[in-house]
């Protein structure tokens, strides 16, 4: 396997490691991007102090390959090893999203959501759902179904959309 097939191969990978796994941790958004960017630097500083020897890999694949997998096999250890589920539930909201060009504007729901209580507030992906809009139509309480992993960071498992008259006037 010559070196752009791995490089190609394990970009693919990353990124199935990172919608699966990843995207389900709860975790701050912001506190994960400063995390990347201080691991990033330190990396880079151990690469010039040769202490992390990159020469028959090039620092570009560093980069773009082993560092990404290291940090996906971090979270995937993490979601492995989640035990102890628990269930949360809350009421939620859909964001209304504007698309179109300066002639024509369309408003719409999508499936970024609202939690009551501003619950899990810079959590992005814990509210964001990669589904078909219509699992959430007509639907206003969400129920979480929560592990903790190996590490102490919270796994979303599973989640489910019902209506609930009680969440009509949140």
């Amino acid at each position: 396997m010559t070196k752009i097939d791995k490089y190609i191969v394990f970009s693919i990978l990353n990124v199935i490691l990172l919608i699966t796994v990843i995207f389900n941790t709860v975790i701050n958004f912001y506190l994960f991007v400063l995390a990347m960017i201080v691991l990033v630097v330190f990396c880079n500083i151990l690469i010039k102090r040769n202490i992390i020897n990159v020469k028959n890999q090039g620092k570009k694949y560093f980069f773009g390959v082993t560092f990404p997998q290291i940090i996906n096999g971090f979270f995937l250890i993490n979601y492995l090893t989640g035990m102890n589920p628990t269930k949360e539930t809350y009421c939620f909201k859909n964001m209304i999203s504007e698309v179109g060009s300066i002639r024509s504007h369309e408003k719409g729901k999508t499936t970024y959501i609202y939690l009551s209580g501003n619950a899990y507030e810079y959590s992005y992906m814990t509210r964001s759902f990669l589904i078909d809009y219509k699992r959430m139509l007509f639907k206003n309480q969400i129920t979480y179904t929560f592990e903790r992993g190996i590490f102490g960071l919270k796994i979303r498992k599973d989640f489910e959309f019902v209506f609930n008259e009680n969440c009509l006037e949140k």
